[in-house]
């Protein structure tokens, strides 16, 4: 007849567990009973001849309704291996909570983690009853739950639960009940064996994963190591856990001491709890740290559950994104050479136009030097791109340069490059100019008129002889390019002035182009405008018969440009079902044309002789006073005055540098004359209407550049 086991356990999952696993081993042998006390307060097998507790909690709880003359064994624990794979993913150091239906039930599981190997991780008991779960309050830090089998325990704000499952029965158990109830020994010899292929399992996890870890970690040192960024990277718990060489030797970190600390006692500047606790990273946010300043970006860093367990920041000093900058340019410089206009991208059917396009074909089948000559935004460089993709140079490369737009002290280096050492700040191995550059192909010489007399010189030799010099070299490399100058200025005038050089003039008009302006080709306006909407909106505006009138008699001082502004405008201004009438109009154009009106009325009117009086009377205060009244009446457009200190600095840019008394003299005289109106305190210097006809006379006269 068989023996009696009854075991006895708090939960219907562990007694079925358990149950099941000693009916494996031991069911040949004895008859196995569950009283789970969760179902059942009494004792329900009096006579069985060995009882089994899960706990000596189950114990106290029990006792009294057990037989005195039957033994009773506590049950030694321990967790199933194949439940063990999500613990191990764990990093060294993660706290955690491990959760049981009593407080001996935790520790134990805690235990048995720890001899499995797991001692490396923080592993806090929870149970009910303990004063976490009392009070309700759990550190922020801990989004771990480890349980078996209880998971229902676990507290709601816990972000990652592992169930281990529930724990099974030691061998030492099954040895002991072997003995009680003299079962052969052999059975010992059997479920040990199955014990020992579950530990060199477990064995065998634990070993691939620490040589998983250990390669990633060399990956990661190798990677680290290399990369010219300094990287930090902190724990859930903001300390320092890793940082390449790179981070020590730009922010002066103590390889020893930093390791383990709080990033804010390393980096006082340099917080990431933000990140860590909201999961918003940092882009790009400039910090002074150690004196010098840095680009700053963070992100966080979760697992495959979303779970942030700490941050990884990079460092890079401000200077060198700032050569990163200047590098980026250059090289987009360099690859830039590239003329993407044709004579298609022109737009147009009058026969002025017609006239300059015909015009520049013919001169772009020739070698000769052309000269552009048009009012700005007439387009000019997109002529100059059209004729180079028409000749036979198409290949090679379309380089620009424009005078107005490079300081005159960087003119010489840009157009003939230089030698390595030749000035302070000069690139190691020198640079190529854009002549240079060009070989073979063509360059733009755009806003010719604004080439200082020195360069000019110089641009004549490169022209006769066809070799350039670099800066700071005795040599002479000869070069095959194509010229077009460009210019919207008179340079027989120029000339006149001695501004510009009569010889490098002749050189250039070999082939002088006209480039019409647009008052000049009223039948392509409206052409024009249907051709920008479409381009930039894909669309064709509806207007209004007093707009097109409008659009048509409308003088467009800034040419194409501006007509292809005031296209964008209509189109941002009206609906989709919307008519475009004049008061869609930008207001500067309403106003232009209306001063327009009126000049042309009051200047007919006005003795000429009085302004040529006034002129020969300034003499070489002319231009300074013209610019500075073209200064202020531009102001009027968004009706403000003009100060002092913004009228200096319009001077200054045009290379007019002249002190405050100076232009507080000139303002001062103006007023007198009753060209201006000095305004109170900050309200600015406004042009009166005798201002505005003395400043269109001075520009139909072209008597300076303004």
């Amino acid at each position: 007849m068989k023996k009696t086991l009854c075991y006895i356990g708090n939960s219907e999952a562990t007694c079925s567990f358990i149950t099941g696993q000693l009916k494996h081993f031991l069911g040949a042998y004895i008859d196995v009973k569950t009283w789970c006390l969760q179902n059942d307060d009494t004792l329900p097998y009096p006579t069985c001849d060995i009882y089994l507790g899960a706990s000596h909690t189950t114990y106290n709880v029990v006792k009294g309704q057990l037989p005195s003359s039957k033994p009773f064994i506590i049950a030694d624990r321990i967790i199933n291996s194949e439940n063990l794979g999500r613990i191990l993913e764990l990093v060294p150091g993660t706290r955690a909570i491990v959760v049981g239906i009593w407080e001996e039930v935790a520790l134990s599981t805690i235990n048995i983690l720890n001899d499995l190997g797991f001692n490396y991780l923080d592993l806090i008991p929870y149970y009910p009853g303990c004063d976490m779960e009392v009070l309700g309050e759990m550190p922020k830090d801990l989004t771990i739950a480890i349980t078996s089998g209880v998971a229902f325990l676990v507290p709601r704000q816990i972000k990652k639960v592992i169930d281990v499952g529930v724990r099974g029965v030691d061998i030492s158990t099954f040895a002991v009940l072997i003995e009680h109830l003299n079962l052969p020994m052999k059975m010992v010899n059997e479920i040990s064996h199955n014990y020992i292929k579950t530990i060199l399992n477990l064995s065998s996890k634990q070993y691939k994963m620490a040589t998983i870890n250990n390669e990633l970690k060399r990956k990661m040192e190798v990677i680290l190591n290399t990369v010219d960024e300094a990287i930090v990277a902190v724990s859930e718990d903001n300390k320092i856990i890793v940082f390449n060489p790179v981070a020590q030797k730009l922010l002066e970190i103590n390889n020893i001491q930093a390791i383990d600390r709080d990033v804010r006692e390393v980096i006082p500047q340099v917080d990431f709890l933000d990140c860590i606790q909201t999961g918003a990273g940092i882009t790009n946010e400039i910090k002074r740290i150690n004196g010098s300043y840095y680009i700053v970006s963070s992100n966080p860093v979760s697992d495959e559950e979303g779970r942030i367990y700490g941050a990884v920041a990079t460092f890079r000093p401000v200077g060198q994104l700032k050569e990163l900058e200047v590098k980026v340019r250059r090289e987009l410089k360099s690859n830039s050479n590239v003329a993407t206009s044709t004579f298609s991208h022109i737009v147009g059917k009058s026969k002025e136009l017609t006239i300059a396009l015909t015009q520049a074909k013919k001169f772009a089948k020739t070698d000769l030097t052309i000269l552009l000559e048009g009012d700005s935004g007439t387009g000019k460089e997109l002529f100059a791109e059209a004729i180079h993709n028409y000749s036979e140079r198409k290949k090679g490369n379309f380089v620009a340069i424009n005078f107005a737009a490079i300081p005159p002290n960087l003119v010489e280096s840009e157009l003939f490059g230089y030698e390595e050492g030749a000035f302070t700040g000069a690139k190691k191995g020198g640079k190529a100019g854009l002549f240079e550059e060009a070989h073979l192909g063509t360059i733009l010489l755009d806003e010719i008129g604004d080439a200082s007399l020195e360069v000019q010189k110089r641009l004549l030799r490169v022209l006769e002889e066809r070799k350039v010099r670099r800066v700071g070299s005795n040599l002479l490399t000869p070069v095959d390019v194509r010229v077009i100058a460009a210019t919207n200025q008179d340079l027989e005038s120029l000339i006149i002035k001695g501004e510009f050089r009569e010889d490098l003039f002749y050189r250039l008009c070999a082939l002088p182009l006209s480039i019409p302006s647009l008052k000049s080709r009223q039948s392509d306006i409206i052409m024009l405008l249907n051709y920008f909407t479409q381009k930039f909106y894909n669309k064709e505006l509806v207007m209004e018969p007093p707009l097109q009138d409008f659009i048509l008699n409308y003088k467009w001082p800034g040419n194409i440009r501006e007509l292809q502004n005031v296209s964008k405008y209509l189109c941002s201004m009206i609906g989709p079902d919307e008519v475009a009438t004049i008061r869609h109009l930008p207001a500067y154009v309403v106003r232009n044309n209306e001063k327009k009106q009126t000049w042309s009325a009051e200047v007919s009117h006005t003795d000429e002789k009085d302004f040529d009086i006034l002129i020969l009377k300034l003499q070489e205060q002319v231009e300074p006073i013209c610019i500075i009244l073209n200064e202020i009446y531009k102001s009027s457009f968004i009706k403000k005055g003009m100060g002092r200190q913004a009228l200096q600095k319009c001077l200054y840019e045009r290379s007019k540098d002249f002190s405050d008394h100076k232009v507080r003299h000139w303002l001062k005289m103006l007023d007198k004359i009753g060209y201006v109106h000095a305004g109170k305190t900050r309200q600015g210097t406004t042009i009166t209407k005798e201002g505005e006809i003395f400043l269109s006379y001075i520009k139909k006269r072209n008597i300076c550049q303004l």
